[in-house]
């Protein structure tokens, strides 16, 4: 059987993880194994034996790896876990992984290949006009993204989806490596894909959205394997 592997957080000592993702992973047939950087005491040897990561949302990303001070906006962070998804992020995408973001991990990939983020949106953009963290539960959309016509994801949900929204961080120079393909209407990025096509990064949480196009998305990922 085939192998996802997805990261997860350690807070207060226990480990984070949404089920919704494992349950995709699982009803596609394959199996799921968690990453976790479990030692504070050593960094841990990022590992390639499987067959596609998914990197899942969390904490607001340290920025001191993307060469900034923190800002008194800025929430709460894991530096360990920070640098240990850079390690697996690098050491995947030479051995060929694909690679999925989601919320924090699409924030992830961008840093990782030299792209930086906003701390928060609302206090470094003042054009964020739209309300990026829903008070609605996720399983509900709360805006719609435009989507470009020549890009992967506007195969799988079209060019004007309607998508859930909990963030206040956000991409802010994209990395060289990828394209921007999706965008809230107030302009901030909400999709980007790599250039060599291995990697793509969601802001939103498509696992959570009971919407048949949703799951398209991880049809769409898992097909890299197959």
């Amino acid at each position: 059987m085939k192998k996802i592997a997805l990261t997860a957080g350690i807070n207060d000592n226990e480990l984070h993880l949404n089920r919704s993702i494992t349950d995709i992973i699982a009803k596609n047939g394959y199996l799921p194994l968690v990453l976790a950087p479990v030692s504070l005491k050593a960094m841990p040897e990022p590992r390639n034996d499987f067959d596609a990561l998914i990197l899942t949302d969390g904490d607001d990303i340290t920025p001191i790896f993307y060469n900034e001070e923190p800002l008194p906006e800025l929430g709460l962070t894991d530096p360990h876990r920070d640098q240990y998804e850079l390690n697996l992020i690098k050491a995947s995408h030479e051995a060929g992984i694909p690679i999925l973001g989601i919320g924090r991990g699409m924030q992830m990939l961008n840093v990782a290949f030299g792209g930086s983020l906003f701390q928060d949106i609302y206090a470094q953009n003042s054009g964020a006009g739209i309300q990026h963290i829903q008070k609605a539960d996720l399983s509900q959309a709360s805006h719609h993204i435009n989507v470009t016509p020549e890009s992967q994801l506007n195969k799988a949900v079209g060019s004007h989806p309607y998508v859930n929204s909990c963030h206040h961080q956000a991409i802010k120079k994209v990395a060289d490596s990828f394209n921007i393909v999706a965008s809230a209407p107030d302009g901030i990025i909400e999709a980007i894909e790599s250039s060599d096509q291995t990697m793509t990064g969601l802001q939103w949480r498509p696992d959570k959205l009971k919407d048949a196009n949703q799951d398209k998305i991880f049809e769409q990922f898992f097909n890299l394997i197959n």
